[in-house]
């Protein structure tokens, strides 16, 4: 492999991480007042969205966390924002949906995103956002797993 080709990869390799951990700071920092996380953020966007659904079935719609996402579902019952209850179609298992104080932590959550969201607009026009997300998700659909973002709609 040529080395001007290894090193355009190995600086998009950087970019993203940079650009990853960056975006997770930014919105780590607005989401702090709350008590909330991008990682709780997400899996309250995502309950709000398909609840009552199992833990399987939230663990298989998200992106912040591979695998089952039963710490973090612990924290949110032991908060009161998320509880468990009884499945209908099979009494030995669990639905997972949000409470009242779940439900309540939505707006927060969506005007918190909706100011993240604006940071990018002032940086990108909304061709080079659609450009950038046009690649990445031909990077994503190449190299990992895409079955969470397939589900939510966020790539094809």
């Amino acid at each position: 492999m040529n080395s001007s080709y290894e090193k355009e990869t190995e600086r998009l390799r950087y970019l993203i991480l940079a650009a990853q951990r960056q975006g997770n700071r930014m919105l780590n920092q607005f989401l702090s007042s709350s008590g909330l996380t991008s990682s709780t953020a997400e899996v309250i966007r995502v309950l709000e969205e398909h609840e009552p659904i199992s833990l399987k079935e939230l663990g298989s719609l998200l992106i912040c966390e591979t695998g089952s996402p039963s710490r973090l579902i612990k924290g949110l019952i032991n908060e009161g924002i998320v509880e468990q209850v009884a499945n209908p179609k099979d009494s030995r298992s669990k639905l997972l949906r949000l409470t009242k104080i779940g439900k309540s932590k939505m707006k927060f959550i969506k005007d918190t995103e909706q100011k993240f969201y604006e940071q990018f607009f002032e940086v990108f026009t909304m061709d080079e956002l659609k450009n950038t997300n046009l690649l990445l998700s031909g990077l994503i659909k190449e190299i990992s797993d895409t079955e969470a973002l397939k589900k939510r709609g966020l790539v094809e």
